[in-house]
């Protein structure tokens, strides 16, 4: 009540974050803080802001370092009052706008501003003191690389049935030949996760299980996504956590198709691809299109359709991992078709998967893998 009685004078609006999953409580309060600094938002005269963060939080060192930032009060108290506001007509008022798009930067303005935080000297102590326990230096480069699988969301929601996204699933297995490739340039490679459906298995020492030791933390996963050469991912949230301080994300198994992270021009990546469950023959992009399976975004969608999601095989992620290490060490050698290529498959892609071109993307600045377009042109088609 008091809110609404002081608003014509000074205006109070009350923010829930989405604290629950981590790529929407890392970028998608990033983005919400560029939108504010580029105009992008607007936010009222006179004015404050009050953010609270629901149980359970994804990661409470985040947490603590989003409150540098952000007003975030107390949840015994916001809960009720966020709740008992919208019982009061003219809720609205005090509800603070979401981003344009959740986690996908739509403006392209992640390549444009600086990250919003930043760790202290002793934060830097503590990350290196963590490395030291992994048996990497300072000075050491190292990648990071994540596998979605069902273990997290089974334990994390175990009331939710969360096997609309089981196409999204991956092996660990597959990302082992490009983990050992990257180990054999002089690199170490961490395999992230909190919860995880096995162990990675390698003979190269440089390859760490990372998301089994005694070494994974929450404060740890923070430090290692921010300080990486680049991370690989399938989309899966931890993808957030780089981006938000400007790292390179290397996508492979990318799913849903028309969400393809496009707005970064460091990063690269591939999707799976998907498999007529009769013929056995892969789809290329015209087919998808005319099924409407590149807009599909539910395990049961594709099952009615008749057709599979197929993981990229390892020997496409290898290739796609070395590919973006080339680049960012300038050793990439580009193709004459190249261009040509990366072109037809853009425009290919704008148009199989429709409006949600305008929905989910802003100006395309990635690429797509350089190497799989080589070797795939006639998926393109």
């Amino acid at each position: 009540m008091l809110i609404r009685l002081i608003r014509p004078f000074f205006l109070v609006r009350i923010g829930v974050m989405r604290s629950d999953r981590i790529g929407h409580f890392a970028l998608e309060t990033e983005l919400w803080l560029l939108e504010q600094e580029a105009g992008v938002a607007s936010r009222p005269k006179r004015s404050i802001d009050i953010w609270f963060a629901p149980e359970p939080i994804a990661n409470r060192v985040l947490h603590k370092m989003w409150k540098q930032v952000l007003n975030i009060w107390p949840n015994w108290l916001m809960v009720s009052v966020f709740r008992f506001n919208n019982l009061i007509p003219g809720a609205a008022a005090h509800q603070i706008n979401k981003t344009t798009a959740t986690c996908l930067d739509v403006h392209n303005l992640l390549d444009v501003y600086p990250p919003r935080l930043k760790f202290t000297a002793t934060q830097i102590k503590q990350g290196h003191a963590g490395l030291a326990k992994l048996g990497i230096k300072p000075t050491d480069r190292f990648v990071c690389f994540i596998v979605r699988d069902s273990a997290y969301t089974k334990k994390a929601f175990p009331e939710k049935d969360m096997s609309y996204h089981d196409f999204r699933n991956c092996d660990v297995n597959d990302y082992v030949a490009g983990a050992e490739a990257l180990a054999d340039r002089g690199l170490f490679v961490l395999r992230m996760g909190s919860v995880v459906s096995k162990p990675l298995i390698s003979g190269n020492p440089r390859v760490i299980d990372y998301a089994n030791s005694k070494v994974r933390s929450e404060f740890m996963d923070l430090f290692l996504g921010a300080h990486c050469e680049f991370n690989v991912s399938d989309g899966l949230g931890f993808y957030a956590i780089p981006a938000m301080f400007r790292r390179p994300n290397a996508y492979v198994n990318y799913s849903p198709f028309f969400m393809y992270y496009s707005s970064r021009a460091c990063d690269l990546g591939i999707a799976k691809t998907m498999i007529d469950t009769a013929t056995g023959k892969r789809l290329n992009l015209t087919e998808m299109g005319e099924r409407g399976v590149a807009r599909f975004g539910e395990t049961s969608q594709f099952t009615k359709a008749g057709v599979s999601v197929k993981s990229n095989t390892p020997s496409e992620i290898r290739d796609l991992m070395l590919e973006m290490l080339d680049r960012l060490e300038g050793k990439w050698i580009s193709e004459a078709i190249d261009d040509e290529l990366q072109q037809k498959f853009w425009e290919k892609y704008s148009e199989i998967i429709g409006p949600d071109r305008e929905i989910f993307h802003g100006e395309i600045w990635s690429k797509y893998g350089a190497q799989f377009l080589r070797d795939n042109q006639d998926w393109i088609d």
